[in-house]
């Protein structure tokens, strides 16, 4: 586990381990955290194992709708093809429902002690950029972290350590690479992190803007600081699901996320599994 880990967070996380292993057959090499709108995603995989997640002891629990609160491993699979075995985590804690950092970062606390060598984050985010649409997809290019939370890293050193290269250039390289090859628009940006609840004000969006920020949202910077720092290769996708407060017309509201998430389902499904097919370990054989 990380250096970083008091004993009384090891002991939980250990349990928890413990605990998702008895349910499944083999360990798995990738993660992906799905967010709101996007968790149907694991409904899609094959020879599925599902942990309902208030059945993993420690694991916390996420009240915001979208958030199924389920763990699914299984593969993709397309014709004889089948992607190396996926850890899918069908929602997320969030810091403002706690306000506990730990209760955000144990998912990939988890996922870590599972032995991924991979980790996917995904979320819905507000649209900073005046050439974004609602239902575009956008690869993080970068992250600002405006919680002012100092988000654990797996290096163990404070106050003074050296960031991490959060986003894997290759994994990056590879999201892209299948965009086109399926034909999907994929838009590349900076994610902000707020700790929400609320949603900004215009002046707080033109702020943002003016800062180089893409994208805004409530979540995870934390998981993929976490998991690059512990020497993972990372990637993070946004589903832009409405428009900052200023760049559009409409009231925010969590119900326009869902039905984004709805509307472009089959475009996110399709490129999650070209890439988790491209990422399948070449046979040993």
């Amino acid at each position: 586990m990380e250096a970083d880990i008091n004993p009384v967070i090891g002991d939980t996380v250990r349990e928890a381990t413990d605990f998702v292993l008895s349910r499944l057959t083999q360990r798995p090499s990738i993660a992906i955290i799905l967010g709101s709108g996007l968790g149907e995603f694991a409904e899609h995989l094959q020879n599925q194992i599902t942990i309902s997640a208030s059945e993993v002891p420690h694991f916390p629990p996420s009240r915001v709708e979208g958030h199924a609160g389920r763990i699914v491993t299984g593969n993709v699979k397309d014709g004889d093809v089948i992607s190396d075995f996926i850890l899918v985590f069908q929602g997320r804690p969030h810091y403002y429902e706690s306000g506990n950092l730990e209760a955000v970062l144990f998912p990939t606390r988890l996922a870590l002690a599972l032995g991924i060598s991979t980790f996917l984050v995904t979320n819905a985010a507000g649209g900073i950029n005046r050439s974004f649409q609602p239902g575009d997809l956008m690869l993080i290019r970068d992250t600002l972290n405006f919680s002012f939370l100092h988000a654990p890293t797996g290096t163990g050193t404070f106050p003074h350590f050296a960031p991490p290269a959060v986003l894997d250039s290759r994994l990056r390289h590879i999201l892209v690479q299948n965009a086109e090859k399926i034909g999907i628009t994929l838009r590349e940006g900076v994610y902000c992190w707020l700790k929400g609840p609320s949603y900004e004000t215009a002046a707080e969006i033109e702020m943002l803007a003016r800062l180089g920020a893409d994208a805004v949202g409530m979540s995870t910077v934390p998981e993929l600081l976490l998991a690059a720092s512990s020497g993972i290769r990372t990637a993070g996708l946004s589903l832009i699901s409405n428009l900052a407060t200023g760049r559009g017309t409409t009231t925010l509201s969590h119900d326009e996320v869902t039905q984004t998430g709805e509307r472009v389902k089959n475009t996110f499904l399709k490129l999650l599994s070209s890439t988790l097919l491209s990422l399948k370990t070449p046979s040993q054989a």
